[in-house]
């Protein structure tokens, strides 16, 4: 049986490194569509569909860094110092496994004066809306990526 989510399960490091390439290529183009601009990437998560595939990733990541200091129920962090495309990413991170995060994963934009691109880019369009946590969530229906503008950690 396939599944009917892009690249679930995921069942080896090819396949998660695949991902993560393909999480900063889609986030990359995401923040082109509506910003108009290349926005620096710090953080890619993982969506897992699977309870299994959930495990495996946990378990992966935790061999490569330590637990960031930032995790919660729903998500798991590491750190690290990963290059992957032309972006420096310093967490990555699992989700837990929830019927409504369909997309392959998300990612953490930081752009460099927070508060000045949130005032410029709040209510500017439908697919950016402000979340809990002073973030800013991004997303289109052409994309099978979530992005959040984020202020640095």
């Amino acid at each position: 049986m396939s599944s009917p989510y892009q690249f679930s399960p995921i069942t080896n490091e090819e396949q998660f490194d695949q991902v993560l390439s393909y999480l900063t290529l889609e986030l990359e183009k995401l923040s082109q569509k509506l910003f108009n601009q290349k926005l620096p990437i710090t953080t890619l998560k993982v969506f897992p569909h699977y309870f299994e595939e959930y495990d495996y990733l946990k378990s992966l990541i935790t061999k490569m860094g330590p637990a960031a200091s930032f995790n919660a129920k729903t998500s798991f962090y590491i750190k690290t110092s990963k290059k992957i495309r032309d972006y420096h990413i310093e967490y990555i991170g699992v989700r837990i496994v929830d019927p409504y995060r369909l997309q392959v994963g998300c990612g953490d934009y930081e752009p460099g004066n927070y508060k000045e691109f949130k005032t410029k880019h709040l209510n500017t369009s439908p697919y950016i809306r402000e979340v809990p946590n002073d973030m800013l969530e991004v997303w289109h229906p052409d994309f099978n990526v979530l992005g959040y503008v984020v202020p640095p950690l």
